[in-house]
């Protein structure tokens, strides 16, 4: 009788912990709750249209001056973004800074260089963390925040397009 119980008991703790191990695992997933899209969002379309004029502009121009077809697309995963995104806040946070922000610069990875570049020569971007309100009083394109946070790492070090990639 007192095995049956004591079986019994270690099953509950047993069942608590495997629920406990799922609830954690849980807590860190996006909600099932439905999220509406920035107002800066555009379609698909419209994305195509864009990296076209991208192409039928500036494309040419820059795989003639530098002798290749440079890279033009560049891939983060969501979730390292996101990590990101939560070390910008948190860094950010600690240093009392408000509305921050994300400005992407197109950069190069140098071709001689004392540290080891992922492709030398190639085309990169590079995201800074930025702070501070936009000056709005330029009408239409207001500029960005002007502040930027140099005591935040900035982030690299995407997948780039070889070849590039189009919509």
């Amino acid at each position: 009788m007192e095995t049956n119980r004591n079986t019994r008991i270690l099953i509950g703790i047993l069942i608590l912990i495997i629920i406990g191990l799922l609830l954690n695992n849980c807590k860190d997933r996006p909600s099932s709750k439905e999220v509406p899209p920035p107002s800066q969002t555009i379609s698909m379309e419209q994305a195509r249209t864009l990296q076209r004029e991208f192409v039928g502009t500036r494309s040419d121009i820059i795989n003639k001056t530098l002798g290749f077809e440079d890279t033009r697309d560049f891939w983060f995963s969501l979730d390292s973004l996101e990590q990101y995104i939560r070390y910008v806040r948190s860094e950010s946070t600690k240093q009392g800074l408000e509305d921050l922000g994300l400005r992407i610069y197109y950069a190069a990875y140098p071709e001689e260089s004392k540290e080891k570049w992922p492709d030398p020569g190639f085309s990169t971007v590079i995201i800074v963390p930025t702070y501070g309100k936009p000056d709005l009083s330029n009408g239409f394109f207001p500029s960005p925040p002007v502040q930027r946070n140099s005591n935040v790492r900035s982030y690299n070090y995407a997948g780039g397009g070889k070849p590039p990639k189009d919509l």
